[in-house]
């Protein structure tokens, strides 16, 4: 169990739950879960600041990519951390997150198509790990915006906050998904719409990608518990929705 110490006003990383086993934070937008390769000039990670203030080890139990924000799972033994790894295998773990996409989405939906992983990007036909992977995401609409600022040959800007549940675990998963049906996540500069993002960011202010996992539920492996850990956006999503709705009740 770990040693914790008191939390103060300038904690790094906000903690949402925690027990015997697990612990909960609220991963903010632009750091690494732990080091990677991806950017050796980071110097800020959420497995080492957690560790910091609790004062014990905590070993990731699932990721989430660094420009998302929301609840994190960190288990506080590498025995807790197998086991819950295990349950979001085996699909006990139910995640949802919001996205704000281009366009406007249908009321709901599920996007079931297969995803190449991680490991399989830009590997040959041959390779074992180029073969697609099932995916399925279900997603339904929220709320459905029209800016009063021009994109590109549109005099307005159409666009959508869609909370979104992944039924597995594939590699930039929701973002892949979503702009397989034609509604990327805005700010997205992987798998998004480059002139679109830029729109946002010239009048929305936007420098992030418009995705936070917003909860994580599931039954507690010893208390049989329902456990739902909730997680409200950051205030860098929080403003840019405000201000979509601003605009709509203006026109």
């Amino acid at each position: 169990m770990c040693e914790e110490i008191a939390i103060d006003k300038n904690i790094l990383i906000p903690i949402l739950y925690k027990d015997d086993q697990l612990v909960a934070v609220a991963k903010p937008s632009g750091m690494f879960v732990h080091r990677s390769m991806a950017d050796r000039s980071a110097t800020e990670f959420v497995v080492q600041t957690v560790r910091d203030q609790l004062k014990c080890f905590v070993y990731p139990v699932h990721r989430l990519d660094r420009p998302t924000s929301g609840v994190l799972l960190l288990a506080k033994s590498s025995e807790a951390a197998a086991l819950y790894a295990a349950m979001f295998a085996e699909r006990q773990i139910q995640k949802t997150y919001l996205a704000l996409v281009r366009g406007h989405t249908q009321d709901s939906g599920k996007i079931d198509r297969p995803l190449v992983s991680d490991k399989g990007r830009g590997k040959p036909a041959t390779d074992p790990h180029s073969v697609p992977q099932e995916a399925e995401t279900c997603y339904r609409t929220l709320e459905k915006f029209e800016a009063g600022f021009a994109s590109g040959r549109h005099e307005t800007t159409r666009c959508s906050l869609v909370e979104a549940s992944p039924k597995t675990g594939r590699y930039h998963q929701i973002r892949r998904h979503l702009t397989g049906i034609s509604h990327p996540v805005v700010g997205d500069a992987d798998h998004g719409d480059t002139k679109f993002n830029r729109t946002f960011q010239q009048h929305a202010g936007v420098t992030r990608l418009m995705l936070a996992a917003v909860r994580v539920q599931f039954v507690h492996p010893m208390s049989k518990e329902q456990i739902v850990i909730d997680c409200s956006p950051e205030h860098s999503f929080i403003r840019v929705i405000e201000l979509l709705r601003e605009q709509a009740a203006s026109r």
